[in-house]
């Protein structure tokens, strides 16, 4: 499931990208993943130019300059893929050549799509035509949505999110504070969205064996010193891990080869069995929660 890092991987790549575009054509393969009936969705949003596009959490927010919102979540396997002029046209056609392909690629139905072009990372859910020719593919969002929301529609919705790890005005001593008189294990309070956005079970992880603290360990035995610990080891985690392209295998472009640059970094998730890079000592896997949790049993107290 995406995460902080790659949501924020695919902030940026949209902001540079798709910011200031307008949606000329849409359209709606999978019902399900919007909040208006499929027609009234298109209607909705063609003629739009998207003004911007922030994070809150593992949320993407699309700014329209209706004073509206487009508001998606990836959840498990949801991915975002665009189609360039560059990738699909010669330069000289220009950009009437790739309107003409992108109308062309909308009227298609979705398994059409999925065999027509090899780098789409899933079944297209939703689908927008943008105004340089290109083309927004959102893709297996089976679990996740696209919902088109106004001001206080959307607040109301960010309002059950609890802090974002890379809110500049969130601390440290703030998260120690979060953490005074709760109870229960410490991994499944931080993948909880309403106490801290966009954590998952990855940087969950992470996060736990950086700071040396096991996943199953009681909030109640942590102290304040291990709290600040762990919070400064959260933030350097996702901050390395947009570096270096987060963990996704799925490309945001056909010519994107940076996105999935930390899979060889992660040093507890996903390595049950293998050595652990500090001291040697085997990675173990349990349940906690009723997610996987990878940990080193010398390292992690």
């Amino acid at each position: 499931m995406p995460e902080v890092p790659e949501m924020e991987i695919y902030k940026n790549y949209l902001n540079q990208w798709v910011k200031d575009k307008k949606i000329n054509c849409a359209n709606v393969y999978r019902a399900k993943s919007v909040n208006l009936e499929s027609k009234e969705f298109c209607t909705t949003v063609i003629g739009k130019q998207i003004k911007g596009i922030l994070r809150q959490g593992k949320y993407l927010i699309f700014q329209l300059d209706d004073g509206h919102f487009l508001l998606t979540h990836m959840m498990l396997d949801g991915r975002l893929f665009l189609m360039t002029i560059e990738s699909e046209t010669p330069q000289e056609n220009g950009v009437s050549k790739a309107i003409a392909l992108q109308s062309e690629i909308l009227q298609s139905d979705a398994e059409d799509l999925k065999q027509r072009f090899k780098d789409l990372p899933g079944k297209a859910s939703v689908v927008f035509g943008l105004s340089d020719g290109s083309v927004l593919f959102f893709c297996n969002l089976t679990l996740g949505y696209l919902h088109y929301l106004g001001q206080e529609q959307l607040e109301t919705k960010l309002r059950e999110l609890g802090k974002d790890p890379l809110d500049p005005n969130f601390s440290a001593q703030n998260f120690a504070q979060l953490l005074e008189g709760k109870r229960g294990m410490i991994k499944p309070w931080l993948m909880n969205p309403k106490n801290i956005s966009g954590v998952g079970n990855a940087y969950s992880n992470e996060a736990l064996f950086s700071a040396g603290i096991l996943p199953t360990r009681l909030i109640s035995t942590i102290s304040h010193l291990e709290k600040v610990n762990l919070f400064n080891s959260l933030v350097n985690c996702i901050r390395e891990s947009i570096r270096l392209g987060g963990d996704m295998e799925e490309p945001f472009a056909s010519w994107d080869d940076f996105i999935g640059g930390y899979n060889a970094y992660f040093k507890a998730y996903d390595r049950a069995g293998k050595s652990c890079l500090v001291c040697g000592e085997t990675i173990r896997k349990s349940e906690v929660g009723g997610r996987n949790a990878f940990f080193c049993p010398h390292c992690q107290r």
